[in-house]
């Protein structure tokens, strides 16, 4: 009887308090945490993303400081409790209430019961889709009008496939919205058009989305990016444990790669995850420029199979680690084994600049060998290798000609610049 009445007024209190006002409230010191979920695809993530959401909320009923969580999350088409693409807002006081309401606990703690205590701004897309970019912008400012607040980290859950376009190569860019992405030059442009002020932080619950490619595309809308260079568990990340982290003045971004790799762990299961500062991502490409120009005369003769790569299945070979590239290349420059690492201090000097936090997990217990990683030659990050030196990637021509037509670290990077062969 205590749990019906206790159900009970949940829901008659939320259904009298449950819409975004409309009036500008105001400014909220520190940062506010967003995120942006899209589970309607025909691999549906809606149960996963549904659990990430009930996690999200234990978090912030647990946080020991006033802060705010929003939430767009866009259902699977006739299989959610939303009926509706749908933001929810949450506040937490710091003393355990969500909402003015106590924080919902064990068996009352479901998706349906947390959707029914947010405050909630329903959206009817009708022919337009979740990726659009001005479906995207259009939420991005809604949430900000919702929650003026001093600075914003962004959560980016879904499928995806790093830098590669979208709908063309069997692949998912970013998001997949019923078969729709956004590609990530598109992404870049949303976020840049949507805030005024660089993003603290993108986390990207996505796969493949820790490459240089997409940290040099976000360098100029977000400090931070926190991504698995490789495909990630449907699970997504332990956000009844890393959300507190996300508020902090000072994230630890390094706590925050540890949690993901521990729950992957616990689970047994693969997972790499690192942060990059996209403030370094400038260095990083003329670094790589400097030292391809350099080696230019041994590219041809790099062995691919000896260099850490991260796809499996369609993505394969799609990213190379970057530092073990550089390696394998100094070596086929005749540099002396055991001058390697001199040789190569430039990158690794870089990417210790760009790369603030790093985990994997080298020997996963899952049963498939192709998530394994060699953690001491895990840098954090991957990058594409061209056709013209990579003969696994010679017949992936969508892959090539969009990379070098539309990703900004073909050029940056210098790979234009070199007498391909």
């Amino acid at each position: 009887m205590k749990k019906w009445l206790y159900t009970l007024l949940v829901v008659v209190l939320a259904a009298c308090s449950n819409e975004i006002p409309e009036q500008q409230p105001a400014k909220r010191s520190g940062r506010t945490v967003l995120a942006y979920l899209i589970s309607n695809s025909p691999k549906s993530l809606e149960g996963n993303l549904q659990d990430n959401v009930v996690d999200m909320y234990m978090a912030l009923a647990e946080i020991k400081d006033s802060c705010t969580l929003l939430v767009f999350y866009r259902p699977q088409e006739y299989g959610s409790y939303l009926d509706v693409p749908t933001l929810l807002c949450f506040d937490t006081d710091g003393r355990g209430n969500v909402n003015n309401l106590p924080a919902l606990t064990g068996t009352d703690l479901t998706f349906e019961t947390v959707c029914q205590v947010a405050r909630k701004k329903e959206y009817t897309m009708n022919s337009q889709i979740a990726t659009d970019p001005v479906v995207m912008e259009e939420v991005f400012k809604d949430m900000q009008k919702v929650a003026p607040s001093d600075s914003y980290g962004l959560i980016l859950g879904s499928h995806a496939s790093g830098w590669m376009k979208g709908n063309s190569v069997q692949s998912k860019a970013f998001g997949d919205d019923d078969g729709y992405n956004i590609d990530i030059p598109d992404l870049a442009d949303v976020l840049k058009n949507s805030f005024s002020e660089k993003l603290d932080f993108v986390l990207f619950d996505a796969c493949m989305m820790g490459t240089a490619e997409v940290g040099y595309e976000l360098r100029e809308t977000t400090s931070y990016c926190i991504a698995s260079v490789m495909e990630t568990p449907v699970y997504g990340f332990p956000y009844d444990q890393i959300l507190p982290y996300l508020y902090s003045e000072n994230v630890d971004y390094s706590a925050v790669c540890h949690e993901f790799v521990s729950f992957n762990k616990t689970n047994n299961l693969w997972g790499t995850c690192a942060v990059m500062d996209c403030s370094q991502m400038e260095n990083l490409a003329s670094t790589v420029k400097a030292k391809l120009s350099e080696w230019e005369d041994a590219l041809s003769s790099v062995s691919m199979q000896n260099v850490q790569q991260y796809g499996v299945g369609t993505f394969q070979y799609f990213s190379y680690d970057v530092l073990d590239f550089f390696r394998e290349l100094g070596g086929k420059s005749g540099v002396a084994e055991t001058d390697l690492d001199e040789a190569i201090s430039s990158i690794q000097t870089v990417l210790d600049e760009v790369v603030i936090a790093k985990e994997c997990i080298p020997n996963p217990s899952y049963p498939n060998t192709i998530f394994s990683v060699d953690e001491t030659r895990f840098c954090g990050i991957g990058m594409y290798i061209l056709e013209e030196y990579n003969p696994y990637v010679a017949n992936k021509t969508a892959w090539n000609d969009y990379y070098k037509q539309s990703i900004s670290w073909y050029h940056a990077a210098g790979w234009d610049d070199l007498n391909l062969n």
